[in-house]
């Protein structure tokens, strides 16, 4: 089974949904962080993903995240969002995360050299068959194919695969570039459009993915907490 991997927006403090990464198109949800992540451990949740959307968008970093790790021992977080250079892969790190790299994964793949690759997961985000950097803003002038030879070369096996039409969507996962990107040789995890458990059977079903995200369907309930099933994905290896 593959694990169902929470996931947290984080603006200005605060946990939000976007549609499609747009910043105009954002849903604010009354809870805090800390007690959403407690929900989650209480559940079984052994793995945790934060985006923190003011590095993203260029904004002032907020620090509040940053004690996360060592508030919830049992977890492991992976942080992505903003981290586009080594000095900030590198901070990441020291604060216990697994570092997210997207931007500086896909335009300067060298610069990753020598650090761990079991502690980076490089972003893959697609549009189509084109990969999209700086908070999905831009399209990489790279070929796709030339920027999985460059990362898989120096080690990065690690892959988080976000099909961007469908993220915020709820309208199913991208199996199409999902499958892909396994396909190319990386360890796969999927995000956007997660919908519901049997969306998670059917990502378990291509060789190479590791694990799901999801934040909209499990903030609003369409993936419950008390499902056994729920459970036991969130608690997968």
């Amino acid at each position: 089974m593959i694990q169902l991997i929470p996931s947290l927006d984080l603006l200005r403090g605060g946990v939000v949904r976007l549609l499609h990464g747009e910043a105009n198109q954002v849903t604010h949800y009354e809870l805090s962080p800390e007690a959403w992540i407690a929900q989650l451990v209480a559940a079984g949740a052994r793995r945790i993903h934060l985006v923190d959307l003011d590095g993203a968008f260029g904004l002032a970093r907020q620090p509040h995240f940053r004690h996360f790790p060592a508030q919830f021992p049992e977890v492991r977080f992976q942080l992505g969002g903003g981290l586009r250079s080594r000095a900030a892969i590198e901070q990441a790190l020291v604060d216990g995360f697994d570092a997210v790299v997207g931007t500086l994964a896909v335009e300067k793949p060298r610069e990753l050299a020598g650090l761990p690759a079991g502690q980076v997961i490089v972003a893959l985000d697609l549009r189509g068959d084109r990969v999209v950097t700086k908070g999905w803003q831009a399209e990489s002038s790279c070929d796709s194919t030339d920027i999985f030879e460059a990362l898989l070369s120096l080690g990065f096996e690690r892959a988080l695969v976000t099909d961007v039409a469908r993220d915020g969507s709820l309208q199913g996962p991208g199996l199409e570039a999902t499958s892909w990107i396994a396909r190319e040789g990386f360890q796969v995890q999927a995000s956007g459009g997660l919908r519901n458990l049997d969306d998670l059977a059917a990502l378990d079903a291509i060789p190479g993915v590791q694990g799901a995200i999801s934040g909209k369907a499990l903030l609003e309930g369409l993936i419950t907490l008390d499902d056994p099933r729920t459970r036991l994905a969130l608690g997968a290896a």
